[in-house]
């Protein structure tokens, strides 16, 4: 009988329709892995994402990371054996976040940085939310790795920003919209990125319909396959 693998917990509804694409993504790979009738062990805690949008959008960074500590919690009573936020933006409290559980919090800016650095790539382009994109967390974790960031100027961050709240997290995926993430990712390679990080879990939604030809890393295939590799269900293919 085939060892068990490790049971994965996700915070999810950050937002619903990326939090769909995990679930269907650690499945397949969990398929392709181990073939036969296997899927993946998750334990899911999905949240209602208005409430942490809420604390998102008045700055209150401490009531966010007490919201999640409840969820996270919920997962560790559950018999999880880590933990992944299913959100970009709502990994920058991670730091806070690993005080109050025992089982590890697989950071997704940790983990992009990781495989950025893996694949010896030295300046890399961030879209995101504005929060992302603007904020600290993400670019600070970045360059703790060694990475130069370079960033949309304010017009095109609030045209993906814009993109992100309005539609993808609403489950619209248009063509009209990934016209505008091909320009603006565009632009960032004229700037001097070696590659784009679709860094909101929503991005890599509209990834089938954008044409740039400029090298793309997906938070959600990152942030899965270190989870798979913590689970022992995938060999380590990257730097830690």
């Amino acid at each position: 009988m085939q060892e068990r693998s490790k049971l994965i917990g996700l915070v999810g509804g950050v937002s619903w329709t990326s939090t769909l694409e995990y679930y269907r993504r650690f499945n397949e790979q969990v398929y392709l892995a181990q073939g036969g009738y296997a899927s993946a062990r998750l334990l899911i805690s999905s949240i209602n994402f208005s409430e942490i949008l809420a604390y998102q959008k008045s700055g209150r960074s401490d009531l966010e990371a007490d919201f999640l500590v409840q969820e996270l919690q919920r997962l560790e009573k559950g018999g999880a054996e880590c933990a992944l936020i299913c959100s970009n933006t709502t990994n920058k409290t991670v730091e806070t976040l690993r005080q109050s559980v025992s089982i590890p919090i697989l950071s997704l800016p940790e983990s992009v940085a990781l495989d950025a650095i893996s694949k010896g790539l030295r300046c890399v382009g961030l879209l995101g939310t504005t929060y992302t994109m603007y904020g600290t967390f993400y670019r600070e974790c970045l360059e703790a790795h060694g990475l130069k960031v370079v960033v949309p100027n304010e017009a095109a961050g609030t045209m993906v920003h814009t993109i992100i709240y309005e539609e993808l997290v609403k489950g619209a995926v248009l063509q009209r919209s990934a016209g505008i993430l091909d320009e603006i990712s565009r632009d960032l390679v004229r700037l001097g990125a070696e590659a784009i990080i679709l860094g909101c879990t929503e991005l890599p939604l509209l990834r089938n319909k954008m044409r740039a030809e400029c090298a793309f890393l997906d938070t959600i295939d990152i942030h899965i396959a270190r989870a798979l590799e913590f689970a022992q269900v995938l060999k380590r293919t990257v730097v830690c």
